[in-house]
């Protein structure tokens, strides 16, 4: 399966938007990030300080996700209020 990946501007780890798209087997979000860090040669922060969307909606990190083919994954800085 592709899955369409954008990776925004992270401090420390990445100072520009990339696109990508990645291929996988089993289309778990922790195989994504993998692919993620494999192919732009970076190590992205925990899961935990990471605001990740698919299609445009929010993800709860604390459920087993599957991505299928045609997804579109953002992976952005954790938003927070001010």
């Amino acid at each position: 399966m592709k899955v369409q990946v954008s990776v925004f501007p992270i401090a420390g780890t990445t100072e520009k938007k990339q696109e990508l798209q990645i291929t996988m087997e089993k289309g778990s979000l922790e195989e994504a990030l993998a692919r993620i860090e494999e192919r732009l040669d970076i190590n992205l922060p925990k899961i935990e300080t990471l605001l990740l969307l698919r299609n445009g909606q929010g993800l709860n990190k604390n459920e087993e996700l599957i991505l299928k083919d045609g997804d579109q994954l953002w992976v952005l800085p954790q938003l927070s209020g001010g």
